[in-house]
């Protein structure tokens, strides 16, 4: 009895990180990454935590936001 509540509490632990994470990924690669964020939210839905891996190794930039007209 107590595993199937231990088993019920992960699988929702897993359901609201899958819902939440995207979301989070969106917001923050609106200011951090000079990629699509739609996109990003799209890699951590579809890939878990290897896109949300890859958006760490790969999306995000240290400059803190996307690059203007002049920067480039």
């Amino acid at each position: 009895m107590a595993g199937e509540g231990l088993l019920l509490l992960f699988a929702l632990l897993f359901f609201a990180l899958a819902i939440i994470l995207p979301f989070w990924v969106y917001s923050d690669a609106q200011k951090n990454s000079p990629h699509s964020p739609v996109l990003w939210a799209l890699v951590v839905f579809f890939g878990g935590l290897l896109g949300l891996l890859l958006y760490f190794i790969i999306g995000r930039t240290g400059r803190g936001g996307r690059p203007t007209r002049a920067q480039y």
